[in-house]
């Protein structure tokens, strides 16, 4: 008999749990775009992240307003580079009493809100499209 085959985390990485929100300026576009704010955002973490390499600078976190519709908050797990993020604790949290989020937050956030604003641009752009397609006359 075989045993079950156990996934193990790579100890050069860690995994952390992020949330993100949308900023109080993209409220009013996330509302008007015909599209579930809550999805935009899912969408713009999935590509801010999809590149995205954890730093061993800190950055701290912006000072926009973030906005207060928690339904739209998205969160998930992604996996860090472990010296990186010991890097981060050793130099700004050498007690580990921040989440590890706080610690990372800068980097990823601006990324987000940088993907939530392409992303209503992009949605604009193909509604403005269909909408010509609709006025257009047929020749």
């Amino acid at each position: 008999m075989s045993s079950p085959t156990r996934t193990r985390h790579s100890p050069a990485t860690r995994k952390i749990d992020i949330r993100v929100n949308a900023l109080e300026r993209q409220e009013e576009a996330l509302i008007d775009c015909g599209v579930d704010p809550a999805h935009v955002i899912r969408a713009a973490l999935r590509r801010a992240v999809k590149n995205w390499e954890l730093g061993s600078e800190f950055v701290p976190p912006s000072e926009e307003q973030r906005t207060r519709i928690t339904e739209w908050r998205a969160r998930t797990s992604l996996v860090v580079d472990a010296a990186a993020l010991t890097a981060l604790l050793r130099a700004h949290d050498p007690l580990d009493v921040l989440s590890k989020w706080a610690l990372v937050c800068g980097q990823i956030e601006p990324r987000v809100w940088a993907e939530i604003d392409i992303l209503l641009d992009e949605i604009a752009v193909r509604a403005a499209a269909q909408n010509a397609e609709k006025v257009a006359p047929e020749t």
